[in-house]
């Protein structure tokens, strides 16, 4: 038999009488990776602040590591237990070094009262060349890092606390599939060391590629634990959203009309040059590319986020030169953020308020909201995205990741846009909330409307979008149709660095 590090008995957490974990009985073996799935709202994060001492268990839970009941109080405590927690929102401080990042919570490492800098750097260096990372010098700002080298220096803080487990929560949302590539490489090597790896993800195609054992979560209780081996996608997404869903990517065919939006020669600084396409009503216009190809700083131009530098852009035929955000709003153009968190929400206000951001700007009778004709539009939207809430007074962080995004894009509905830009529309939501979200979009294309959007999943842009524009670095590379569509075309175009011969002219 396995040795088994941890094992859970009974776990349960209940907030405000709603219980979000029941009887959650689970052992993880040392020297796995144990994936843990389940759509938003399923329990993962509650069950993995209970790991890491965020929260206490309910009366009758019970957690054993290497044969001994630990109870947790505190984060401080789960570190002690040798669990480390690497969450999707990175917790290093950006303007120290790597070195002090990695040795910031082990004092006791250091005898007196003073670290020696010396002695931190070869504690680093160690780290990092242990996990075959000779990109990463202990002396580098952590701030001037990428997020893929970010990650690194948290599982390098990790083992230098002799971590015997490691939580990851979404560790390749925000990364290239390149960087990703080399995530797996390292966690496969602390798998062979014998370290224990829990590990969250959306991304179905990535988990048949690194877990041993899969767990699915669903409303807060444990669906099942499988073999990786003896199960495929389907059969997990069945798990996980407890019936069979046979079309994961809805595309509603859509008459495409007349041309909404041309963009001709549009350059904004040093960010991106001479773009052209044109998007037409009903489109999904899709654009793609790798990290760091200017994707969102595209639409932060047509949204009048970025100044232009050279180019035109034309809606309906009129020259338009978008000022602000609130200029674009009044040409019928909405912003559907990447980051909901920070810039597409207000985390701390109810769910009506947050529908209700656009529609409050408009001009009120003598100047005062009518907050009955606002909570009818909240409603409106709720029932029209099937946004699943106990009450519309409900503080937007309470919901799930798939229901807030559908809360982001509520807000812009009301006010019937005429091109919606998306990015990066599903991410970091399950599997069936993005469905929901294809059907959404097809559902406002059918309607006229012109969507562009950016997306990080080729599957996602080959199936929804009508054509792709394909970015790299600042450049276009390419428009492909959607009968010509593959995810070779799509790369091809990404990572090469002088075009194919394709359809780079605007219009269609």
């Amino acid at each position: 038999m396995e040795d088994i590090i941890i094992e859970l008995k009974n776990i349960g957490k209940t907030f405000s009488g709603v219980n979000v974990l029941r009887n959650i009985n689970l052992q993880l073996r040392k020297g796995e990776v144990h994936a843990l799935l389940g759509e938003n709202g399923a329990g993962k994060s509650s069950l993995i602040k209970i790991l890491s001492g965020y929260y206490t268990v309910d009366k009758g839970g019970e957690i054993i590591i290497n044969g001994k009941a630990v109870s947790f109080k505190k984060p401080k405590d789960a570190l002690d237990a040798s669990i480390h927690t690497i969450y999707q929102e990175l917790t290093l401080c950006p303007r120290m070094t790597v070195a002090e990042n990695i040795v910031l919570d082990k004092q006791g490492l250091f005898p007196g009262f003073f670290q020696k800098t010396r002695d931190c750097i070869l504690i680093a260096r160690e780290a990092l060349e242990n996990l075959g990372q000779n990109d990463i010098g202990p002396n580098h700002i952590v701030k001037d890092l990428s997020i893929a080298q970010q990650q690194v220096v948290e599982i390098a803080k990790a083992i230098t606390s002799n971590a015997q487990i490691i939580l990851m929560d979404e560790p390749t949302s925000s990364i290239s599939q390149k960087d990703a590539d080399k995530l797996m490489t390292i966690i496969r090597k602390l798998r062979d060391d014998g370290v224990t790896i829990i590990y969250i993800s959306h991304r179905l195609h990535e988990i048949d590629g690194i877990a041993d054992r899969i767990t699915v979560l669903r409303d807060g209780d444990l669906v099942g634990t499988v073999n990786n081996s003896d199960v495929g996608e389907q059969d997990l997404i069945s798990m996980m959203v407890g019936r069979e869903l046979t079309n994961v990517y809805p595309k509603k065919e859509v008459k495409i009309g007349d041309p909404v939006l041309r963009v001709e020669g549009l350059s904004s600084e040093n960010t991106f040059h001479d773009i052209s396409f044109e998007v037409c009503e009903g489109e999904i216009f899709g654009i793609g590319g790798l990290v760091g190809a200017k994707r969102t700083e595209l639409l932060e131009t047509l949204f009048g986020l970025r100044p232009i530098t050279r180019g035109n852009i034309f809606l309906k035929g009129k020259k338009f030169v978008p000022t602000d955000p609130l200029h674009a709003i009044r040409n019928k153009i909405a912003f559907v953020t990447e980051d909901r968190k920070k810039s597409g929400l207000v985390l701390c206000l109810p769910v009506f308020e947050n529908i209700n951001m656009i529609n409050v700007q408009k001009k009120s009778t003598l100047g005062y909201l009518d907050w009955k004709h606002l909570w009818s539009i909240a409603e409106k939207q709720k029932k029209a995205l099937n946004i699943r809430l106990n009450r519309l007074d409900q503080i937007i962080n309470t919901l799930s990741g798939g229901n807030q995004q559908k809360v982001a894009l509520g807000k812009w509905l009301e006010f019937e846009p005429d091109i919606i830009l998306f990015d990066e529309p599903t991410r970091g939501i399950d599997i069936g909330a993005k469905t929901e979200i294809y059907s959404i979009i097809g559902e406002l294309a059918g309607k006229g409307t012109a969507i562009i959007m950016v997306s990080s999943e080729l599957q996602e842009l080959i199936s929804i979008a009508d054509r792709i524009m394909v970015l790299r670095e600042g450049e276009m590379r390419g428009i492909v149709h959607r009968d010509e569509a593959s995810q070779e075309v799509i790369m091809s175009l990404a990572a090469l660095r002088s075009p194919k011969k394709s359809d780079n002219q605007p219009g269609k």
